[in-house]
């Protein structure tokens, strides 16, 4: 069995009558100290008690990083709730996902903030919405707000009207423009 420790583990033992005063072992990682204390004559008996106490110690490490690492995942979903949601799909591989991948890093749901949103980078500002103008209200008000197939059904009227241009920079990048 592999056991990885991320926590400084420090043992102190003390063996009554087997004349080992003290052992210790540093890892490199986060402070962590765990203190054992065994009194018994019976080397063996000593052995089965700091392999328990130790077992213990990577447990609590173990159930502390878990919570840890809960806790920031559930921090970043309130943060950022849409980067969490079913909108990011891989796709079929289709131009759409290549082109989702290259625009958003294929994220359908991604907004930042900048004018552009959705997986297919939709301008959506104040002024003027190309998701909007494409008919992308009938879905939702925002491109981000709306799936990956009806990100590509208001796509798709876009490519009918301004060709891959809509999209310069990645049209140009895969020798569609």
């Amino acid at each position: 069995m592999r056991i990885k420790l991320y926590s400084l583990v420090l043992l102190s033992i003390l063996l009554s009558g087997c004349g080992v005063a003290a052992a210790s072992e540093q890892v490199d990682a986060p402070t962590t100290t765990t203190t054992i204390t065994v009194t018994t004559p019976d080397v063996a008996s000593a052995e089965a008690a700091i392999a328990e106490s130790v077992g213990q110690h990577i447990a609590a490490v173990e159930e502390q990083q878990r919570r840890e690492t809960e806790a920031a995942a559930s921090a970043a979903a309130q943060t950022h709730p849409r980067s969490a949601s079913p909108n990011y799909d891989p796709g079929d591989g289709s131009r759409w996902d290549r082109l989702a991948q290259c625009e958003a890093g294929g994220n359908w749901a991604t907004n930042t903030g900048n004018g552009f949103g959705g997986g297919l980078q939709f301008m959506h500002q104040r002024s003027y919405s190309t998701w909007l103008s494409y008919g992308g209200g009938e879905f939702a008000p925002h491109p981000w707000e709306a799936s990956r197939e009806q990100q590509i059904v208001i796509a798709e009227r876009v490519l009918a009207g301004s060709g891959w241009k809509a999209w310069p920079g990645c049209s140009r990048k895969f020798g569609w423009l």
